[in-house]
């Protein structure tokens, strides 16, 4: 973690990380080991049966996390397409999810984790989308930790599984120092039940699109624990589709808007910006403002490419799947009604311009990529039951391989092409302001925050109390009023009561574009101590 000082009276700024956390052991850099015990004979069909019948039931079972065993664990198959393509394709290679918690309810491991989420690398032969993908994403927005891991079932070797962090109550607290809120988990479950859905508009998954006022016609395509979390979920739905203008009294908009580039720079269709909308979560915390968390990302790196009439996209479409897609499509509100806003559309090219920047030009993405086929290649080699074969692995960086219907196109393949024609789109060369000496101090009862904009037509001071709260903006000033002390001379000011600010940071709008400092905001801030 990088400090930046700026001694200004009492007070000090340190720039600081929204995911300051070590990476716990479970989801180091070393691969783990799974061993489960199930105590029948016939316990694929047992669990076959239950993902059929009632997709959370369980068997129980005897766990062991790299040599450490848990009893009476839960343990169940997961996913949808990874599941059920797979079983209907012959495959025993089955995603699960295990429960360490599932009878003895304070049973966890040493940093808290009770759930145990493994993926079986579906339409994925390189095996890495997944972790790497959340390696990305983590430079700019809460997100899972994921690895891999060999597992056993009954003594039996069933090869190296991807291993994510689960989305519960304890990433809460790692990540927003809270368990408060609420959950809302947004990837229909029974997608048999929201394409037969009747009384209801028609919905559109996950989409955030407006329906009505009912709850009940949310619940096909949205997941809560708490029935409490419908409020905060409609009152979102509603802000979004017809009341933008106060949509950051309801939305984290600066971490929707890095999820939205996210997905745009590594092609995540599989996400809430393609056809099925789906894979992420809301978080509603006690002020009601609902934060995004991206989820499952097997098929990042262009691996879904089913445009909204589901036909296959051809490799063009992929790597030049344009940086504003869907601005116009109403059956994405958070890219349609956010992105027509002129400041969030230049804060989110900004942002797709970073990601271009330190992540697709530098090739840190291929770098960490190899390394990690690297570590799995001798397990990969070993996994009898892997839906690929070996070969596959080994050219899934420059080559598409087929599977089933799908063509998976090589990561490099892609990304190669993608990141020069990124670097030289238009929108990512439009002219940006730049923001610099920014810097606090108490004056009289206030805090007074000023920073040097140059080319900016407008600026933001971006501040909260909490790690767990969005930010809030406020105009800043250059008119020599507000606490400015000279008109016209590019330094910008606002004031802020002490008791409303910990952390900040600036954010600077040209005609153009636009720009923040750090220029990983709202994940990386100023923190004043």
């Amino acid at each position: 973690m990088k400090y930046l000082l700026f001694p200004f009276a009492i007070l000090t700024t340190v720039l600081l990380s929204a995911d300051t956390i070590c990476a716990q052991d479970f989801y180091g850099n070393t691969i783990q080991e799974v061993r489960i015990e199930i105590p029948h004979k016939n316990w694929d069909f047992k669990l076959d049966s239950m993902k059929k019948a009632n997709g959370e039931a369980r068997i129980t079972g005897t766990a062991w996390v790299n040599g450490v065993r848990y009893d009476s664990v839960g343990i169940r198959y997961k996913g949808n397409s990874s599941y059920f393509r797979t079983r209907n394709e012959t495959y025993k290679k089955l995603p699960f999810n295990i429960k360490l918690d599932y009878k003895l309810k304070n049973q966890k491991m040493p940093d808290g984790y009770r759930t145990i989420k493994l993926s079986n690398a579906f339409l994925d032969p390189s095996f890495i989308r997944d972790p790497l993908a959340y390696e990305i994403i983590r430079q700019y927005m809460p997100a899972p930790l994921c690895n891999f891991t060999k597992l056993y079932i009954n003594g039996v070797f069933y090869g190296v599984y991807i291993n994510t962090e689960s989305i519960d109550a304890n990433f809460l607290e790692k990540r927003f120092g809270t368990t408060s809120g609420f959950l809302i988990k947004c990837d229909p479950d029974n997608w048999q039940r929201v394409r037969s859905q009747t009384g209801c508009p028609r919905g559109e998954n996950a989409s955030l699109v407006y329906l009505n006022d009912n709850f009940g016609c949310y619940d096909a395509f949205y997941e809560v624990d708490d029935p409490g979390a419908w409020k905060y979920l409609l009152q979102l739905i509603k802000t979004l589709n017809k009341n933008v203008d106060k949509i950051e009294t309801v939305l984290d908009v600066d971490q929707t808007l890095w999820m939205l580039a996210i997905n745009n720079a590594i092609v995540n269709l599989d996400s809430y910006n393609g056809s099925l909308s789906h894979n992420y979560y809301l978080w509603a915390d006690t002020t009601g403002v609902c934060h995004p968390l991206i989820w499952d990302l097997n098929m990042a790196f262009g691996g879904w490419r089913r445009n909204f009439s589901f036909e296959e996209m051809k490799d063009d479409d992929i790597i030049q799947y344009q940086p504003l897609a869907e601005i116009d499509n109403n059956k994405r509100p958070l890219i349609a009604r956010l992105l027509r806003v002129s400041l969030y559309r230049k804060v989110y090219l900004a942002h797709l311009r970073t990601i271009t920047n330190e992540y697709l030009k530098s090739n840190l993405w291929l770098t960490r990529g190899q390394a990690m086929m690297r570590e799995i290649d001798p397990i990969v080699k070993m996994d009898s039951l892997k839906l690929y074969s070996y070969a596959d692995f080994q050219n899934s960086m420059d080559k598409t391989m087929k599977s089933g219907p799908d063509h998976v196109i090589g990561l490099r393949q892609l990304m190669d092409k993608r990141t020069q024609w990124l670097l030289k789109h238009p929108l990512l060369n439009k002219l940006q302001p730049a923001i610099a000496d920014a810097k606090h101090a108490r004056e009289g009862t206030q805090i007074k925050i000023t920073a040097k904009l140059t080319g900016a037509t407008r600026g933001w001071l971006m501040y909260r109390i909490d790690k767990m709260f969005a930010f809030t903006r406020t105009a800043m000033f250059d008119d020599g009023t507000n606490g400015d002390a000279t008109a016209g001379d590019g330094v910008f000011t606002a004031r802020i009561a002490p008791d409303k600010i910990k952390q900040y940071y600036i954010m600077a709008e040209g005609e153009e574009g636009a720009a923040t400092l750090p220029e990983r905001a709202s994940f990386e801030f100023f923190e004043i101590k």
